[in-house]
């Protein structure tokens, strides 16, 4: 009985929040959390677990067997794409392989790099990382300049 009120007799910022929104019961629930004022690193938004049909797991599934990206998916139906890589794999659908550099990339990605560009700048071109320019490079045999300290 003693824990329970040393416990209570000094409530944090989380708890005085829930016991604000109980006294306020009577009113409309909020979605949203009120943010936290003195520490800026809590999450002041909540997205809400979207849970797709059987119609739209189908339709989501054979979109991505005509071609889709599970990236576009995720975005048309409003879910993570961890989402949209559980529901191909509940579904038996194996996933193609991602290849962010393909060949015509890498072609580019070395002209541009001899022509000076740093990774970071080639990987902005093509919408992906510095490491994954840097590795398709290294594939590629080519000869990469030191690191600008």
């Amino acid at each position: 009985m003693v824990r329970l009120a040393d416990s209570l007799s000094n409530p944090g910022a989380p708890l005085l929040r829930l016991l604000k929104a109980l006294e306020r019961a009577d009113r409309e629930p909020k979605c949203q959390p009120e943010p936290d004022q003195d520490n800026p690193a809590v999450a002041t938004t909540v997205r809400e677990n979207r849970i797709l049909s059987p119609e739209e797991v189908a339709e989501m599934v054979d979109a991505y067997r005509k071609g889709a990206n599970v990236q576009e998916l995720s975005r048309r139906y409003g879910v993570h794409r961890c989402t949209v890589d559980r529901h191909l794999k509940l579904s038996g659908t194996e996933k193609r392989p991602q290849l962010k550099m393909t060949p015509d990339r890498v072609a580019r990605a070395e002209e541009l790099y001899a022509q000076g560009w740093t990774m970071q700048r080639i990987g902005n071109e093509f919408n992906v990382s510095a490491s994954t320019v840097r590795m398709a490079l290294k594939r590629a045999g080519v000869r990469t300049r030191p690191p600008v300290a």
